[in-house]
């Protein structure tokens, strides 16, 4: 089972903890993507997380961000909850199976397992990998700064937010060939504070450049039409949409 303390986490001793825990800047030596996070020495876990700019006056922010989440590959497997809680903020976990990235978004009312959750848009990014000591997740998540019962910095996108992670030191999770897979209780748990202020690209051009080539609002992104070659990702601010499947998928 995957348990997050809550209790534990919303102590004051807990809390002044994670400000000592602080975010700070790094750069995928890989995907040359700058991200704020940070990196456990201990359990040799490193959590990053890059938004697009804030929006001015009255347009709304970007729903989206980019997260890595790097892991020794012996952990049974690896959670990470962006809410700083189990219950009631948007999880991932992630374990490697035949060489392969096994990773996906939870979500859960208590504590109990958490379920496969539906409506963040995850695409893995290229330079996820597993080899001989590590696991490695590189993804955008879209429709990901509000979920059921919670949102990022509780809605203001430069606010303070904890953010915690777990791992199960060795036991595996019960199908890893299944993303939905269950998973026993993790015994390793702990957690930073990040400033999201500090966590925004200056720019969508930035942004949209850590994702390689991509396709613009209202662009073709898919399909069969138009003998199409790509690009298949789209810009910041739209999403991959099937609109005449499998002839024609559009970013809306």
């Amino acid at each position: 089972m995957f348990s997050l303390k809550t209790a534990v986490l919303a102590s004051l001793t807990y809390v002044g903890l994670a400000v000592a825990q602080a975010n700070s800047p790094y750069c995928d030596a890989f995907s040359n993507i700058c991200y704020q996070g940070y990196y456990d020495a201990t359990y040799d876990i490193t959590i990053g997380l890059i938004l697009p700019p804030l929006t001015t006056g009255t347009t709304p922010n970007y729903t989206e961000f980019l997260g890595e989440i790097i892991a020794p590959v012996s952990y049974g497997w690896t959670g990470l909850s962006i809410g700083g809680t189990m219950a009631e903020s948007l999880l991932f976990t992630v374990w490697p199976y035949n060489g392969q990235v096994m990773f996906g978004p939870r979500w859960t009312s208590g504590y109990v397992q958490p379920l496969p959750y539906a409506g963040p848009v995850i695409t893995l990014l290229p330079d996820s990998v597993v080899n001989s000591t590590h696991i490695k997740a590189s993804f955008r998540c879209q429709n990901c700064t509000t979920w059921e019962e919670g949102s990022l910095g509780y809605g203001d996108l430069s606010a303070f937010q904890l953010i915690a992670y777990v791992a199960s030191d060795t036991t595996p999770v019960d199908d890893p060939s299944s993303v939905a897979s269950n998973m026993t209780e993790h015994d390793i748990m702990n957690f930073f504070g990040m400033e999201l202020s500090e966590a925004h690209t200056t720019t969508t051009t930035l942004y949209d450049s850590y994702l390689g080539p991509t396709v613009a609002k209202y662009g073709q992104c898919g399909g069969t039409s138009g003998n199409f070659k790509g690009p298949y990702t789209c810009a910041v601010g739209s999403t991959c949409t099937a609109i005449d499947p499998p002839y024609y998928y559009q970013c809306v």
